[in-house]
């Protein structure tokens, strides 16, 4: 397995340099944040990226604007989501990302088959781009909200993947594990890997008390890793752990947490 973090909210830029420096082998790259939006990116920026890519030595996967509805189901607007995600997959395609992380969206618990509908349809062309390009996707499981919310997000239960998952099958379609916010369900991070456990693309480190996600660094929660890490272990994971914090202390102190626990599993070196 390959330790990582997520490389935001600064230009993605900035922060090859701290990759290198304290060895982290990989990043992804987040586009969770003005800086790093779609249009940012022309021909100059991103041969930029990919010489400190191979200056430094390191390797990386994108990360979409969590925030924008997969699911939208006005017509109008849905066109314009479609858009956005075969973008991404051609931002990622000419950065050489090694894989992408998208998302579900959200929804109002209403006209739910016309939501997964138009879901599935949207992510029709951008599972056959993955295929053209050779591209895996992961798409992450999202935190469940408090349940008297009006918006919740979609993608959060096993039971929303199988039903899109079972209408796109692809090889190069799959999870993207948040561990932090499978925890926050019955279950937790064993259920879903049960339930794939051939379709995890990548995962998603944060520490939580199980009750929020309140991406905190790893040890100052509840969640336990080294359960995680021995299923992952068995199931022949070998993609990134992303530690997803904001802070690069944070990012250091859960690297240094995580570390002892993934080399007495012989997880790294």
């Amino acid at each position: 397995m390959k330790l990582c973090f997520n490389a935001g909210p600064e230009p993605v830029e900035n922060y090859f340099s701290f990759a290198h420096e304290n060895n982290f082998p990989w990043m992804e790259l987040s586009c969770n944040n003005p800086s790093n939006f779609l249009d940012k990116f022309n021909d100059k920026r991103i041969s930029n990226i990919k010489r400190l890519r191979d200056r430094h030595g390191i390797r990386y996967g994108l990360h979409s604007a969590s925030f924008v509805n997969s699911a939208e189901i006005e017509p109008t607007v849905r066109k314009a989501v479609q858009q956005h995600l075969m973008d991404y997959m051609e931002l990622a395609h000419r950065l050489e990302a090694e894989y992408i992380v998208l998302h579900f969206g959200y929804h109002f618990s209403l006209f739910m088959d016309e939501v997964f509908r138009c879901l599935i349809e949207n992510y029709k062309p951008v599972v056959e781009l993955a295929e053209k390009y050779d591209l895996p996707i992961g798409i992450e499981n999202m935190n469940k909200v408090h349940e008297e919310c009006e918006i919740v997000y979609l993608g959060v239960t096993i039971e929303e993947f199988k039903r899109v998952f079972e209408a796109l099958p692809s090889k190069h379609f799959g999870l993207t594990l948040d561990v932090a916010h499978a925890s926050l369900l019955p279950g937790g991070p064993k259920s879903f890997m049960d339930a794939f456990p051939d379709k995890i693309i990548s995962t998603h480190i944060s520490d939580n008390d199980l009750y929020l996600d309140r991406h905190l660094p790893v040890g100052e929660g509840k969640v336990d890793f080294r359960a995680v890490f021995q299923q992952l272990i068995s199931l022949g994971f070998t993609g990134t752990l992303n530690i997803e914090l904001k802070k690069n202390d944070e990012r250091l102190l859960s690297k240094q947490r995580l570390e002892p626990i993934l080399k007495d599993l012989g997880a790294i070196d």
